[in-house]
Protein backbone atom coordinates (compact mmCIF):
# COMPACT_ATOMS: atom_id res chain seq x y z
CA UNK A 1 0.00 0.00 0.00
CA UNK A 2 1.18 3.17 -0.88
CA UNK A 3 2.57 5.39 2.52
CA UNK A 4 -0.05 8.16 3.21
CA UNK A 5 1.93 11.56 4.27
CA UNK A 6 0.42 12.58 7.51
CA UNK A 7 2.33 15.61 7.74
CA UNK A 8 1.04 18.91 7.88
CA UNK A 9 2.20 20.72 4.55
CA UNK A 10 4.24 23.94 4.63
CA UNK A 11 2.35 27.34 4.30
CA UNK A 12 3.92 28.51 0.99
CA UNK A 13 5.86 31.45 0.77
CA UNK A 14 3.64 34.87 -0.05
CA UNK A 15 6.54 37.48 0.24
CA UNK A 16 4.41 38.94 2.37
CA UNK A 17 5.55 40.39 5.86
CA UNK A 18 4.25 38.36 8.96
CA UNK A 19 1.98 40.54 11.21
CA UNK A 20 3.92 40.15 14.88
CA UNK A 21 1.76 39.85 18.27
CA UNK A 22 4.59 42.90 19.55
CA UNK A 23 3.66 44.88 16.70
CA UNK A 24 -0.36 44.69 17.41
CA UNK A 25 0.27 45.53 21.10
CA UNK A 26 2.46 48.32 20.34
CA UNK A 27 -0.14 49.86 17.92
CA UNK A 28 -3.48 49.14 19.44
CA UNK A 29 -4.13 52.33 20.43
CA UNK A 30 -3.46 54.09 17.17
CA UNK A 31 -6.53 55.46 14.95
CA UNK A 32 -4.86 55.99 11.78
CA UNK A 33 -5.95 59.54 11.60
CA UNK A 34 -3.65 61.72 10.12
CA UNK A 35 -3.34 65.11 11.19
CA UNK A 36 -1.16 67.69 10.28
CA UNK A 37 2.21 68.41 11.74
CA UNK A 38 5.34 69.25 11.86
CA UNK A 39 8.00 66.42 10.89
CA UNK A 40 11.24 68.73 12.58
CA UNK A 41 8.78 69.04 15.94
CA UNK A 42 7.51 65.13 15.73
CA UNK A 43 11.09 63.91 15.42
CA UNK A 44 12.42 66.41 17.99
CA UNK A 45 9.54 65.18 21.04
CA UNK A 46 10.52 61.25 19.64
CA UNK A 47 13.91 61.35 20.19
CA UNK A 48 13.57 63.22 23.58
CA UNK A 49 11.60 60.48 25.02
CA UNK A 50 13.64 57.84 23.81
CA UNK A 51 15.63 57.39 27.29
CA UNK A 52 12.18 57.34 29.05
CA UNK A 53 10.46 55.08 26.69
CA UNK A 54 13.45 52.89 26.62
CA UNK A 55 14.15 52.14 23.46
CA UNK A 56 17.34 50.55 22.14
CA UNK A 57 20.50 53.08 21.87
CA UNK A 58 20.34 52.77 17.96
CA UNK A 59 16.47 53.15 17.42
CA UNK A 60 16.83 57.29 17.43
CA UNK A 61 19.38 57.31 14.49
CA UNK A 62 17.37 54.50 12.60
CA UNK A 63 14.49 56.56 12.91
CA UNK A 64 15.99 59.81 11.81
CA UNK A 65 17.46 57.95 8.86
CA UNK A 66 13.84 57.09 7.85
CA UNK A 67 12.65 60.53 7.82
CA UNK A 68 15.12 61.67 5.87
CA UNK A 69 13.58 60.24 2.98
CA UNK A 70 10.17 62.02 3.94
CA UNK A 71 9.86 65.31 2.86
CA UNK A 72 7.75 68.20 4.69
CA UNK A 73 4.81 68.84 3.02
CA UNK A 74 4.06 64.61 3.64
CA UNK A 75 2.66 66.09 7.08
CA UNK A 76 -0.18 67.48 5.74
CA UNK A 77 -3.53 66.33 7.22
CA UNK A 78 -4.53 63.29 5.38
CA UNK A 79 -1.66 63.38 3.25
CA UNK A 80 0.27 59.66 3.18
CA UNK A 81 3.68 59.52 5.15
CA UNK A 82 5.57 56.76 3.24
CA UNK A 83 9.28 56.42 2.44
CA UNK A 84 10.70 53.90 0.31
CA UNK A 85 14.21 53.62 0.25
CA UNK A 86 16.35 50.30 -1.08
CA UNK A 87 18.16 48.04 0.90
CA UNK A 88 21.21 49.40 -0.83
CA UNK A 89 20.76 52.98 0.70
CA UNK A 90 20.00 51.53 3.70
CA UNK A 91 22.63 49.96 5.18
CA UNK A 92 25.19 52.19 3.55
CA UNK A 93 23.97 54.82 5.80
CA UNK A 94 23.50 53.06 8.30
CA UNK A 95 26.56 51.19 7.99
CA UNK A 96 25.20 47.97 8.42
CA UNK A 97 25.00 44.24 6.66
CA UNK A 98 21.57 43.10 4.59
CA UNK A 99 20.70 40.60 7.53
CA UNK A 100 21.73 43.32 10.49
CA UNK A 101 18.94 46.05 8.77
CA UNK A 102 16.34 43.46 8.37
CA UNK A 103 16.68 42.72 12.53
CA UNK A 104 16.51 46.60 12.79
CA UNK A 105 13.65 47.00 10.50
CA UNK A 106 11.60 44.20 12.15
CA UNK A 107 12.22 45.47 16.12
CA UNK A 108 11.43 48.74 14.71
CA UNK A 109 7.87 47.73 13.76
CA UNK A 110 7.63 45.47 17.02
CA UNK A 111 8.25 48.95 19.02
CA UNK A 112 4.98 50.35 16.72
CA UNK A 113 7.37 53.04 15.19
CA UNK A 114 7.19 52.33 11.98
CA UNK A 115 4.70 50.25 9.68
CA UNK A 116 5.49 47.92 6.49
CA UNK A 117 3.58 48.36 3.32
CA UNK A 118 3.74 45.88 0.91
CA UNK A 119 2.54 43.89 -1.68
CA UNK A 120 4.23 40.83 -1.28
CA UNK A 121 7.38 41.68 -4.56
CA UNK A 122 9.69 42.88 -1.81
CA UNK A 123 10.47 45.47 -4.09
CA UNK A 124 9.93 49.78 -2.62
CA UNK A 125 8.20 52.21 -4.54
CA UNK A 126 6.19 55.04 -4.75
CA UNK A 127 4.03 57.54 -6.92
CA UNK A 128 3.32 61.05 -6.17
CA UNK A 129 0.59 63.20 -7.84
CA UNK A 130 2.73 65.86 -10.64
CA UNK A 131 0.83 68.69 -9.62
CA UNK A 132 0.58 68.54 -6.06
CA UNK A 133 3.24 65.93 -4.83
CA UNK A 134 0.94 63.70 -2.79
CA UNK A 135 1.86 60.33 -2.27
CA UNK A 136 -0.90 58.52 -4.38
CA UNK A 137 0.44 54.89 -3.81
CA UNK A 138 3.83 53.53 -2.33
CA UNK A 139 5.19 50.50 -1.03
CA UNK A 140 7.79 50.90 1.58
CA UNK A 141 7.52 51.96 4.86
CA UNK A 142 4.68 54.32 7.21
CA UNK A 143 6.14 57.05 9.92
CA UNK A 144 2.28 58.40 10.57
CA UNK A 145 2.51 56.01 13.75
CA UNK A 146 5.94 58.28 15.28
CA UNK A 147 3.38 61.34 14.18
CA UNK A 148 0.30 60.20 16.08
CA UNK A 149 1.97 58.68 19.17
CA UNK A 150 3.77 62.46 19.74
CA UNK A 151 1.41 63.10 22.42
CA UNK A 152 2.42 60.02 24.46
CA UNK A 153 6.19 60.80 23.80
CA UNK A 154 5.92 64.03 24.87
CA UNK A 155 4.08 62.73 28.40
CA UNK A 156 6.66 60.52 28.67
CA UNK A 157 9.62 63.01 28.37
CA UNK A 158 7.90 65.30 30.69
CA UNK A 159 7.60 63.03 33.24
CA UNK A 160 11.08 61.34 32.78
CA UNK A 161 12.56 65.11 32.83
CA UNK A 162 10.77 65.93 36.09
CA UNK A 163 12.35 62.32 37.79
CA UNK A 164 15.48 63.63 36.85
CA UNK A 165 15.11 66.71 38.75
CA UNK A 166 13.27 65.02 41.47
CA UNK A 167 16.34 63.00 41.79
CA UNK A 168 18.85 65.96 41.20
CA UNK A 169 17.23 67.90 44.65
CA UNK A 170 17.47 64.50 46.50
CA UNK A 171 21.39 64.49 45.65
CA UNK A 172 21.85 67.53 46.52
CA UNK A 173 20.07 66.81 49.75
CA UNK A 174 21.99 63.53 50.77
CA UNK A 175 25.46 65.31 50.00
CA UNK A 176 24.24 68.32 52.49
CA UNK A 177 23.58 65.75 55.58
CA UNK A 178 26.54 64.35 55.07
CA UNK A 179 28.52 66.82 55.17
CA UNK A 180 27.24 68.30 57.71
CA UNK A 181 27.96 65.14 59.73
CA UNK A 182 31.30 65.57 58.88
CA UNK A 183 32.04 68.73 59.43
CA UNK A 184 30.37 67.60 63.27
CA UNK A 185 32.26 64.69 63.68
CA UNK A 186 35.75 66.89 62.96
CA UNK A 187 34.51 68.95 65.27
CA UNK A 188 34.10 66.24 68.08
CA UNK A 189 37.79 64.84 66.97
CA UNK A 190 39.46 68.09 67.58
CA UNK A 191 37.88 69.09 70.56
CA UNK A 192 38.53 65.34 71.85
CA UNK A 193 34.93 64.98 72.50
CA UNK A 194 34.33 61.99 74.89
CA UNK A 195 31.46 60.03 74.47
CA UNK A 196 30.91 59.74 70.72
CA UNK A 197 31.73 57.60 67.85
CA UNK A 198 32.94 60.30 65.72
CA UNK A 199 34.93 57.90 63.42
CA UNK A 200 32.41 55.24 63.52
CA UNK A 201 30.06 58.04 62.54
CA UNK A 202 32.30 59.22 59.61
CA UNK A 203 32.74 56.21 57.89
CA UNK A 204 28.80 55.75 58.17
CA UNK A 205 28.18 59.43 56.53
CA UNK A 206 30.38 58.62 53.85
CA UNK A 207 29.16 54.72 53.19
CA UNK A 208 25.71 55.84 53.04
CA UNK A 209 26.39 58.74 50.83
CA UNK A 210 28.47 56.94 48.27
CA UNK A 211 25.58 54.79 46.74
CA UNK A 212 23.28 58.18 46.02
CA UNK A 213 25.54 59.19 43.33
CA UNK A 214 24.56 59.06 39.80
CA UNK A 215 20.85 57.65 40.77
CA UNK A 216 18.44 58.89 38.73
CA UNK A 217 15.69 57.43 40.85
CA UNK A 218 13.87 59.11 43.47
CA UNK A 219 12.83 55.91 45.31
CA UNK A 220 16.22 54.74 45.51
CA UNK A 221 17.43 58.04 46.69
CA UNK A 222 14.73 58.49 49.55
CA UNK A 223 15.79 55.83 52.36
CA UNK A 224 18.81 57.01 51.72
CA UNK A 225 18.44 60.93 52.64
CA UNK A 226 15.98 60.04 55.58
CA UNK A 227 19.51 57.80 57.20
CA UNK A 228 21.93 60.72 56.63
CA UNK A 229 19.09 62.95 58.16
CA UNK A 230 18.88 60.44 61.00
CA UNK A 231 22.22 59.82 61.71
CA UNK A 232 22.94 63.98 61.40
CA UNK A 233 20.36 64.51 64.04
CA UNK A 234 22.35 61.48 66.22
CA UNK A 235 25.65 63.08 65.84
CA UNK A 236 24.15 66.47 66.65
CA UNK A 237 22.60 65.22 69.80
CA UNK A 238 25.89 64.08 71.11
CA UNK A 239 27.80 67.33 70.10
CA UNK A 240 25.24 68.97 71.91
CA UNK A 241 25.41 67.22 75.35
CA UNK A 242 28.84 68.74 75.54
CA UNK A 243 28.90 72.00 74.39
CA UNK A 244 26.71 74.46 73.20
CA UNK A 245 24.99 74.77 69.72
CA UNK A 246 27.69 75.61 67.32
CA UNK A 247 26.82 77.54 63.53
CA UNK A 248 28.10 74.78 61.78
CA UNK A 249 25.21 72.52 62.94
CA UNK A 250 22.02 73.45 61.07
CA UNK A 251 19.33 71.72 61.68
CA UNK A 252 16.76 72.72 59.03
CA UNK A 253 18.83 72.56 55.36
CA UNK A 254 15.04 72.49 53.66
CA UNK A 255 14.24 75.52 55.22
CA UNK A 256 11.91 76.56 57.59
CA UNK A 257 8.24 77.47 57.42
CA UNK A 258 6.66 80.42 59.20
CA UNK A 259 3.50 78.55 60.21
CA UNK A 260 3.53 77.14 63.61
CA UNK A 261 2.67 73.70 63.82
CA UNK A 262 0.98 73.24 67.43
CA UNK A 263 -2.81 74.36 67.44
CA UNK A 264 -4.60 75.85 70.23
CA UNK A 265 -4.57 73.88 73.75
CA UNK A 266 -7.86 75.09 74.89
CA UNK A 267 -10.15 72.10 76.19
CA UNK A 268 -11.96 71.20 73.61
CA UNK A 269 -15.25 68.50 72.68
CA UNK A 270 -12.92 65.82 71.82
CA UNK A 271 -10.83 66.11 75.12
CA UNK A 272 -14.18 65.79 77.03
CA UNK A 273 -15.00 62.59 74.83
CA UNK A 274 -11.64 61.16 75.46
CA UNK A 275 -11.98 61.87 79.33
CA UNK A 276 -15.22 60.61 79.39
CA UNK A 277 -15.30 57.22 77.50
CA UNK A 278 -11.69 56.25 78.26
CA UNK A 279 -8.35 57.17 75.94
CA UNK A 280 -6.59 54.25 74.82
CA UNK A 281 -3.12 53.95 73.71
CA UNK A 282 -2.70 54.97 69.94
CA UNK A 283 -0.98 51.54 69.35
CA UNK A 284 -3.87 48.67 70.59
CA UNK A 285 -6.22 47.26 68.90
CA UNK A 286 -8.70 49.49 67.32
CA UNK A 287 -5.94 52.18 66.81
CA UNK A 288 -3.64 52.89 64.31
CA UNK A 289 -1.30 49.94 64.91
CA UNK A 290 2.30 50.05 65.31
CA UNK A 291 2.77 51.44 61.90
CA UNK A 292 2.41 55.19 63.20
CA UNK A 293 5.11 56.51 64.07
CA UNK A 294 7.35 53.73 64.03
CA UNK A 295 10.60 54.53 61.61
CA UNK A 296 12.17 51.32 59.56
CA UNK A 297 15.65 50.30 61.23
CA UNK A 298 17.75 52.16 60.53
CA UNK A 299 15.93 55.64 61.46
CA UNK A 300 15.28 53.95 64.96
CA UNK A 301 18.70 54.17 66.64
CA UNK A 302 18.39 58.11 65.79
CA UNK A 303 14.72 58.15 67.70
CA UNK A 304 13.84 57.52 71.50
CA UNK A 305 10.99 56.16 72.70
CA UNK A 306 9.52 58.53 73.05
CA UNK A 307 9.58 59.81 69.62
CA UNK A 308 8.08 56.58 68.48
CA UNK A 309 4.37 57.85 69.41
CA UNK A 310 3.25 59.91 67.08
CA UNK A 311 -0.26 60.17 68.39
CA UNK A 312 1.21 60.20 72.11
CA UNK A 313 -1.75 58.30 73.55
CA UNK A 314 -4.07 60.11 71.50
CA UNK A 315 -7.24 57.25 70.72
CA UNK A 316 -7.41 57.18 66.37
CA UNK A 317 -9.34 55.10 64.08
CA UNK A 318 -10.29 55.78 60.66
CA UNK A 319 -13.92 56.94 61.35
CA UNK A 320 -11.80 59.46 63.84
CA UNK A 321 -9.92 60.62 60.98
CA UNK A 322 -12.26 60.97 58.64
CA UNK A 323 -14.64 63.30 60.93
CA UNK A 324 -11.90 65.09 61.31
CA UNK A 325 -10.26 65.33 57.57
CA UNK A 326 -13.35 66.55 55.63
CA UNK A 327 -11.01 66.06 52.07
CA UNK A 328 -10.96 62.27 52.60
CA UNK A 329 -14.58 62.43 53.00
CA UNK A 330 -14.58 62.72 49.35
CA UNK A 331 -12.55 59.43 48.55
CA UNK A 332 -13.81 56.95 50.68
CA UNK A 333 -17.08 55.96 49.94
CA UNK A 334 -17.50 52.40 52.54
CA UNK A 335 -19.75 53.02 55.00
CA UNK A 336 -17.25 51.05 57.18
CA UNK A 337 -13.71 52.23 56.39
CA UNK A 338 -10.79 50.82 57.20
CA UNK A 339 -7.17 52.19 57.03
CA UNK A 340 -6.31 50.51 53.22
CA UNK A 341 -9.62 53.11 52.07
CA UNK A 342 -7.87 56.10 54.29
CA UNK A 343 -4.36 55.67 52.47
CA UNK A 344 -5.97 55.47 49.14
CA UNK A 345 -7.67 58.81 50.11
CA UNK A 346 -4.63 60.24 51.48
CA UNK A 347 -2.75 59.61 48.07
CA UNK A 348 -5.32 61.45 45.99
CA UNK A 349 -5.29 64.40 48.28
CA UNK A 350 -1.46 64.63 48.83
CA UNK A 351 -1.61 65.17 44.98
CA UNK A 352 -4.09 67.61 45.07
CA UNK A 353 -1.76 69.56 47.31
CA UNK A 354 0.99 69.48 45.48
CA UNK A 355 2.97 67.58 47.81
CA UNK A 356 5.89 65.99 45.88
CA UNK A 357 6.06 62.08 45.59
CA UNK A 358 9.47 61.94 47.17
CA UNK A 359 8.29 63.95 50.05
CA UNK A 360 5.24 61.64 50.79
CA UNK A 361 7.74 58.70 50.33
CA UNK A 362 9.63 60.01 52.89
CA UNK A 363 6.85 60.55 55.18
CA UNK A 364 6.00 56.90 55.15
CA UNK A 365 9.20 55.24 55.61
CA UNK A 366 9.56 57.88 59.30
CA UNK A 367 5.86 57.70 60.13
CA UNK A 368 4.54 54.63 58.74
CA UNK A 369 1.59 54.43 56.20
CA UNK A 370 -0.91 54.96 58.22
CA UNK A 371 0.73 57.68 60.23
CA UNK A 372 1.35 60.10 56.88
CA UNK A 373 -2.13 59.49 56.14
CA UNK A 374 -2.96 61.37 59.52
CA UNK A 375 -0.51 63.76 58.88
CA UNK A 376 -1.17 64.76 55.32
CA UNK A 377 -4.98 64.64 56.76
CA UNK A 378 -4.03 67.63 59.05
CA UNK A 379 -2.30 69.42 56.89
CA UNK A 380 -5.33 69.04 54.19
CA UNK A 381 -7.65 70.34 56.66
CA UNK A 382 -5.59 73.50 57.88
CA UNK A 383 -4.38 74.45 54.46
CA UNK A 384 -8.51 74.54 53.26
CA UNK A 385 -8.31 76.92 56.84
CA UNK A 386 -5.88 79.17 55.15
CA UNK A 387 -3.08 78.17 58.03
CA UNK A 388 -0.78 76.31 55.68
CA UNK A 389 0.33 77.62 52.84
CA UNK A 390 3.55 75.14 51.46
CA UNK A 391 1.96 71.70 51.83
CA UNK A 392 5.02 70.31 50.95
CA UNK A 393 7.37 71.98 53.61
CA UNK A 394 4.78 71.63 56.35
CA UNK A 395 5.22 68.20 55.64
CA UNK A 396 8.89 67.70 55.65
CA UNK A 397 9.00 70.15 59.23
CA UNK A 398 6.51 68.02 60.49
CA UNK A 399 8.47 64.50 59.39
CA UNK A 400 11.85 66.42 60.89
CA UNK A 401 9.95 67.30 64.26
CA UNK A 402 8.89 64.20 65.01
CA UNK A 403 12.94 62.80 64.15
CA UNK A 404 13.66 65.29 67.14
CA UNK A 405 10.65 64.10 69.23
CA UNK A 406 9.49 67.63 69.23
CA UNK A 407 6.13 66.89 67.05
CA UNK A 408 2.84 67.52 69.28
CA UNK A 409 0.43 65.72 66.69
CA UNK A 410 -2.07 65.31 69.88
CA UNK A 411 -2.53 68.95 70.30
CA UNK A 412 -3.58 69.39 66.39
CA UNK A 413 -5.55 67.28 66.45
CA UNK A 414 -7.77 68.34 69.49
CA UNK A 415 -7.75 71.79 67.54
CA UNK A 416 -8.85 70.22 64.36
CA UNK A 417 -11.57 68.23 66.60
CA UNK A 418 -12.40 72.03 67.70
CA UNK A 419 -12.84 73.33 64.56
CA UNK A 420 -15.12 70.60 62.96
CA UNK A 421 -17.31 70.73 65.90
CA UNK A 422 -18.03 74.86 65.86
CA UNK A 423 -21.15 75.41 64.89
CA UNK A 424 -22.08 76.66 61.14
CA UNK A 425 -20.22 74.19 59.28
CA UNK A 426 -22.13 72.59 56.39
CA UNK A 427 -22.74 68.75 57.49
CA UNK A 428 -20.78 66.38 54.48
CA UNK A 429 -21.04 62.96 53.88
CA UNK A 430 -19.56 61.02 56.60
CA UNK A 431 -20.00 63.95 59.17
CA UNK A 432 -20.79 62.92 62.57
CA UNK A 433 -22.69 65.35 65.59
CA UNK A 434 -20.39 66.54 68.03
CA UNK A 435 -22.54 64.42 70.76
CA UNK A 436 -21.77 61.18 68.83
CA UNK A 437 -18.19 61.77 68.85
CA UNK A 438 -16.93 60.43 71.74
CA UNK A 439 -18.61 56.80 70.30
CA UNK A 440 -15.81 56.41 67.33
CA UNK A 441 -13.21 56.93 69.74
CA UNK A 442 -14.91 54.21 71.68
Amino acid sequence: MPRVDSEVPLHPKTGRRVVTKAELQATAGLSGILEELDRGRVLSAFKAAVPAMGFPRWVPGTVDTFFRYSRKADWQAGWARVVWPSNEELCRHLDLSLSGLKKRIRKLIDLGLIRAIDVGTGKRWGRRCPRTQQILQACGFDLSPVGERMPEFLAASAEYEALLQEAKALRAQCSAWSRRVLSMTDHGIENGLQGGDWLVWAAEAKTLAQPAKGVSDPRRLVPIEARLKALHYRVADAIQAFVEPVECVDKEPQGSLTDTLITTTTETMIAKAIAREGSRPAQEEGGVGGEVGTPTQPVVAATSAAKDDLLRGFPMNPEVLLHLVPAYRDWVSSSRPDWSDVEKASQVVRQHLQISAHTYGQAQLVLGGRGAAIVVGTIATKHAAKMVHNPTGYLRKMVEQHLKGELRLDKTLHGLADMAGRPGKATRRGQVAQGSFGRLLG
